[in-house]
């Protein structure tokens, strides 16, 4: 509701437009009462005071009527009086027996109301402040009852003679009980501020309402029970946001609307169906989302609009109100039928932790509309997908209740524990997740990523992978229907200071599947062996204990056989349609786990080239295919290597868990052997051990602390000791501030790998309390010789800072950083610390056979089925020989995989190539989705020609270099010709 006030200032100002002869001067005659005649008054104002009586009628409408003195309802009240751009200074409302009923809408002020009767007070549709303050009067007739409903800034009882009676169905700023009250405060219900005067001792509250905050001059009776006490009767919980869709239309200052069928990701892709197959097109048009009634009516409709069949809405609060911790609560009935998938839901304001889900999602309510006995509470988390994982319940309702009634869906988030109910009944609680980073060597600091700001949704999607389709039988429209949406902070107690979840392992039962002699969880993993009353693949010989699925939802098709590598069985999937998912196409082997055991999965592969497989192990169907394990991505290669998994299972036993390999989103063939599972003791981290760079190509872990629990200081020590040296938490920056000038202060990272001759580069961020030096340098393992040391200077402003070395003649895989901090009182800051190797030693070609000495070893090519052409080594050259270069550039190519770069580091390519007829030539340096970071055309002659490019790759990860000798630039074909290239090299 939109409360308005008027300032001192605004007063002088209407003082100053009166005329002058108003001014001190005796009041003016009062002018006679107007009575109203008829059941509706239209676009009038009345300087003095209005009278309804029964003579009015039963049914009463004032529309865009201003009373300035009184409106007084005598005798037998209306039936109905209904408010519409009104406005009233004061009604009274005396006497009456049955229930009249006064409702407010649109523009609507009643500043003071006084009722002594059996009234309803009602805000409905309302733009304006509505009903502001309420008096309500004791009576001995037990009829007479205040039943309100809507936003009251002030609620007051007051009368000597028998007892004041009160039901709240909304929210009251203040409640001030002055004489014997009874009062009843429904599950709706908020009370602000409670005040018992001790003319309102003795008072009764009851009701599954909240009060925020009390003063009690007298004893009451709450819920049943005498108290005295303020705090047996307050809630923990402080109203800070809410909608109550009372407005005539949506709040375009509290909720803003995704619009369309997906949405771009960060690599500028458009995700069609949000990422879930979904069928809707969303809308801000009335039709889809309006308010009535005081509800949020969320409408799906079966149309055809903008290339799709359905149209729905999603709302949501992102830019506009956010926070981290709460309560979050919304009041809503459902739609019902297959395919419909409401939600209320929230997403991190920025994905602090990297893309979804690594900076998590909290779905406070889910519902499959085929199956409206029961609502899902989830919470999404890990790394990026499709790395990341979710866990969460399924919850039945009561008594043969549905989402189709009405019900209060909230979660309590605090750090380190998130718990979900319905209708005020504890359902969950979670507080086992974490948050990975791609680059990052280790989890985020718990609780990350529930300790970050997050907005709030509210959708109603049709179709997708979470319900299905709809079918003739379901029905449209429909609506979610939502009452209200509330947020809470808590402020009765502070909130609860995390602790990391730890598991003791739990035994296995006996009927477990048992682990093998030689401790291999997984049964015949040499495809190798049948047995009796095990069934296998279908159709292929000596796969019994896998299956082998493919899901024709996401589009996957393949087939499974057992080919030989090297004299070993090797299950072969070959890929004919890939699908949307990376278990659009899955083998899979159930499994026996115990929580708080330690597993280890192992396996080898290979493909023809450059592709990924996800390996993931969790739950079957009545887990809800929840993920016990990272869903973790490996790159196989055109050769078999060998690859391993280690997880703890912190969800309870599960004796039929599924270890997937999902083989989806490539239609590259891929060879799986040699594959295992097995219990390992815990994994403990050594933080000083040598570590290899990251993906990222930093070779500084924890860089930006924001890793380990509780200190944030993972693989770092302190030189140094007090409370002046750490990582703030919401800073989360390193900060240093000796004590004194002698006073030892700094850091130390053990374990860095560098290798002789190499040239490397340190960068970091630094402030300083004032101007001051550190001295940062580059120790062996046992501090004894310095590699490199700089001096730098920090000003009182954040600033970059780098510092580039080249190593001696010698390779430590232990060194040190040391950063010295000492010598100054003055505080120190820093953050974002990044070694990198820039460079190798002199010379060093990343190309292997770049000669072609050992004729097209290491070399591959591609020629499709529109070109025709022949590759070959002749003379120490590549010598391509084209009889049809095809209708693409990409038709014949002749390319080197697995070429690692540094990121951040520029590489020169140089190569020498001629063409026996005149023709461009494509040159790229390209990652496995087929982004470049190198993309040149060669004009080639007859001449044997000498080329140079240098880019400078954003990323560290494999890429291919690819000459792409098809269609030219210029246009095709241009007859038979041949191509040669020789001297390739990548420094």
């Amino acid at each position: 509701m939109l409360k308005k006030a008027v300032t001192s200032f605004t007063a002088a100002c209407l003082i100053m437009t009166l005329p002058p002869a108003n001014i001190g001067s005796a009041a003016p005659q009062k002018d006679k009462p107007f009575h109203l005649k008829d059941s509706t008054l239209k676009n009038r104002t009345i300087e003095g005071d209005l009278v309804i009586t029964p003579a009015a009628g039963k049914d009463i409408t004032l529309e865009n009527v201003t009373v300035e003195g009184k409106t007084l309802i005598k005798g037998d009240a209306p039936d109905t009086l209904q408010l519409t751009d009104s406005e009233l200074k004061s009604l009274s409302v005396e006497g009456p027996g049955h229930l009249s009923t006064i409702t407010v809408s649109g523009d609507s002020v009643v500043e003071q109301t006084f009722l002594e009767g059996n009234v309803l007070l009602e805000e409905n549709e309302i733009t304006s402040e509505g009903f502001q303050d309420v008096t309500v009067s004791a009576s001995n007739v037990k009829t007479k009852n205040a039943d309100l409903k809507g936003e009251f800034d002030t609620i007051e009882t007051t009368g000597k003679k028998g007892e004041a009676q009160v039901e709240l169905d909304g929210i009251a700023e203040r409640l001030e009980l002055n004489t014997l009250s009874s009062v009843s405060l429904l599950p709706d219900g908020v009370v602000k501020e409670l005040h018992v005067s001790k003319a309102g001792e003795g008072s009764a509250i009851d009701g599954e309402g909240s009060i925020e905050k009390a003063t009690l001059e007298g004893a009451i009776v709450w819920n049943g029970k005498e108290t005295s006490e303020a705090s047996s009767i307050v809630t923990p919980w402080t109203l800070v946001w809410n909608d109550e869709f009372n407005e005539d239309e949506i709040d375009r200052d509290k909720w803003t609307f995704d619009i369309g069928n997906g949405y771009t990701d960060a690599n500028g892709t458009f995700i069609s169906g949000w990422g879930n197959n979904e069928k809707q097109y969303y809308t801000d048009r009335p039709e889809n989302a309006r308010t009535e009634d005081g509800k949020l009516l969320i409408t799906a409709k079966k149309e055809n609009y903008q290339g799709y069949g359905y149209t729905s809405s999603r709302l949501k609060t992102k830019g506009l109100f956010s926070k981290t911790y709460g309560k979050f609560e919304m009041k809503a009935s459902l739609p019902v039928g297959k395919g419909y998938w409401p939600a209320f839901w929230m997403l991190p304001e920025d994905d602090r932790y990297g893309g979804w889900a690594a900076s998590g999602e909290i779905d406070i309510l889910e519902a499959q509309g085929s199956n409206p006995g029961e609502a899902i509470g989830t919470l999404h988390y890990g790394e990026s997908w499709p790395n990341n994982k979710y866990t969460g319940d399924h919850y039945s309702f009561e008594d043969g209740s549905t989402i189709a009634d009405e019900h209060v869906y909230s979660v309590e988030w605090e750090p380190g524990e998130i718990r979900w109910y319905v209708d005020g009944k504890l359902r969950q609680t979670q507080n086992n997740w974490y948050s990975k980073g791609t680059g990052n060597a280790a989890n985020f600091t718990y609780p990350a990523p529930f300790d970050q700001s997050f907005h709030m949704l509210l959708n109603l999607a049709i179709g997708g992978n979470f319900d299905g389709e709809p079918t003739e039988e379901t029905m449209f429209p429909q609506s979610m229907d939502v009452d209200y949406v509330r947020v809470y902070d808590l402020t009765g107690r502070p909130y609860q200071t995390p602790e990391l979840p730890e598991f003791e392992q739990a035994p296995l039962p006996d009927d477990a599947k048992q682990p093998l002699e030689d401790g291999n969880l997984m049964y015949n993993t040499g495809f190798d062996g049948e047995w009796e009353d095990v069934d296998g693949i279908p159709g292929v010989e000596n796969t019994d204990y896998w299956y082998f699925l493919t899901v024709p939802d996401f589009g996957g098709k393949a087939n499974v056989s057992l080919d030989q590598i090297e004299g070993r069985n090797f299950a072969k999937v070959d890929v004919e349609e890939p699908g949307s998912q990376p278990y659009s196409v899955q083998l899979i082997q159930d499994v026996s786990l115990g929580k708080g055991r330690y597993y280890r999965v192992s396996f080898d592969a290979k493909s023809t080239g450059s592709r990924k497989v996800n390996v993931k192990v969790g739950g079957g169907e009545a887990r809800g295919y929840s993920a016990y394990s990272n869903s973790e991505s490996f790159s196989l290669k055109d050769g078999v290597e060998s690859y391993e998994m280690v997880f703890q299972m912190t969800e309870e036993n599960d004796l039929a868990a599924r270890v997937e390999f999902n083989l989806g989103l490539s239609k590259l063939p891929v060879w799986l052997g040699n594959i295992r599972m097995e219990e390992i003791p815990p994994v403990e981290v050594d933080p000083d051990a040598s570590k290899p760079e990251l993906p990222t190509g930093n070779l500084i872990y924890n860089g930006t602390f924001d890793q380990g629990f509780p200190d944030r200081l993972l693989y770092w020590h302190l030189l140094g000791s007090g409370e002046a040296l750490g990582v703030d938490p919401e800073e989360r920056v390193f900060s240093a501030k000796p004590s004194s000038e002698t006073d030892e202060a700094g850091l130390v990272q053990k374990g860095i790998q560098l290798k002789g001759l190499n040239e490397y580069e340190l960068t970091f961020d630094g402030v300083a309390e004032s101007g001051r030096d550190i001295q940062v340098e580059m120790r062996s393992k046992n501090g004894e010789e310095v590699y490199a040391t700089e001096t730098i200077p920090l000003s009182a402003d954040w600033e970059s800072h780098d510092m580039t070395f080249t190593m001696p003649d010698v390779t430590d895989l232990e060194s040190q950083l040391v950063i010295d901090l000492g010598g100054s009182t003055d505080e120190v800051k820093i953050d974002n610390l990044f070694l990198k190797k820039k460079a190798g030693p002199p010379g060093t070609n990343v190309i292997q056979n770049g000669s072609f000495d050992s004729d097209l070893e290491f070399w591959a090519n591609y020629i499709h089925y529109d070109a025709g052409a022949g590759i070959s080594s002749e003379d120490g050259q590549a010598k391509i020989s084209i009889g049809n270069e095809g209708n693409e550039p990409w038709s014949v190519q002749l390319f080197q995989e697995g070429l690692k770069l540094k990121p951040g580091v520029e590489y020169t390519l140089s190569f020498d190539a001629s063409s026996t007829v005149d023709r461009t030539m494509e040159v790229t340096i390209e990652n496995a989705a087929y982004t470049r970071y190198l993309s040149e055309v060669a004009q080639l002659g007859g001449e044997m020609t000498h080329y140079e490019y240098t880019f400078t790759p954003p990323v560290g990860e494999d890429t291919s270099l690819k000459f792409l000798i098809g269609k030219t630039t210029s246009g095709s074909p241009i007859g038979a010709h041949d191509v040669v290239i020789d001297n390739v090299e990548l420094k």
